[in-house]
């Protein structure tokens, strides 16, 4: 009768600890890594509709809205790419300024991150993108056709008279003759650009990191082309030479980079 006891208390034992281990697992280590879009102006945060500021040309203007893709995103470890994707960024969806990139990622030390500001042409094509928010970025098809690249809204002053300004990136078009007529285009530019942003950045597990990637506003009006609105226009979807200047000023330093520990 003892062995029998003894039994049933040894199987006791061992299916308690069997139940303890169940209740109790072990958890990995994970990866958090999130990449946040900030919008300066001046070095303070961008209110929509109120920052008021002065660009090189001694244009007056606020910002009301601020939609943008960035693709072919990528970090750089080792002489290996791991590359992202492509993200849509936009002021009126709070949720597409955080991006957590996590399952793409390794643990290591990574130099520098790159990526197009706007789509090349791989992605960029008509009905690429079916849902809103995206599918408001649709470039009208007689322009060239594919998305905005980026769509900077808001109003400046002339002669104290408050005006729509609305800077919007896509392809450009080529005209024959002095019309702008979309019966005179005879070729596309791509206006995508670049951007490479060099910075140790260490990810490890169990250390949530956040890459903040930081578009400063007034930069779009400054380096290397000094942009005045008034001369080179508030609405340039037709006008290659306006979004030429943009597009070399967005790859000299309007964007930065910073990290942020949790």
């Amino acid at each position: 009768m003892m062995n029998i006891k003894f039994r049933i208390l040894i199987f006791s034992f061992i299916g308690f600890t069997l139940v303890a281990c169940k209740e109790k697992p072990i958890k990995e280590p994970s990866l958090d890594v999130n990449i946040a879009f900030l919008h300066h102006i001046k070095g303070d945060s961008l209110l929509l509709d109120s920052s008021l500021c002065t660009n090189e040309a001694g244009n007056q203007f606020y910002v009301n809205e601020i939609k943008y893709f960035i693709s072919n995103v990528c970090l750089y470890q080792n002489g290996q790419k791991y590359n992202l994707g492509t993200h849509y960024i936009d002021t009126d969806y709070p949720e597409t300024l955080l991006w957590d990139v996590s399952p793409s990622l390794a643990e290591g030390k990574y130099d520098s991150l790159s990526f197009i500001f706007g789509l090349d042409e791989k992605e960029n094509y008509n009905f690429h993108f079916v849902n809103p928010p995206q599918s408001s970025m649709a470039w009208p098809i007689s322009l060239g056709g594919g998305y905005h690249y980026m769509m900077l809204n808001g109003k400046y002053f002339d002669n104290n008279t408050l005006i729509p300004m609305n800077l919007h990136l896509g392809r450009g078009q080529i005209y024959q003759g002095s019309t702008f007529d979309t019966d005179s285009i005879v070729g596309f530019v791509p206006n995508y650009f670049e951007v490479c942003l060099p910075e140790d950045i260490y990810i490890q597990r169990n250390e949530p990191i956040t890459i903040n990637i930081i578009m400063n506003i007034e930069k779009w009006f400054s380096n290397p082309y000094v942009y005045d609105i008034t001369r080179w226009g508030s609405h340039i979807m037709q006008n290659q030479t306006a979004m030429q200047m943009l597009k070399e000023n967005g790859k000299k330093d309007v964007f930065t980079i910073e990290l942020k520990n949790k």
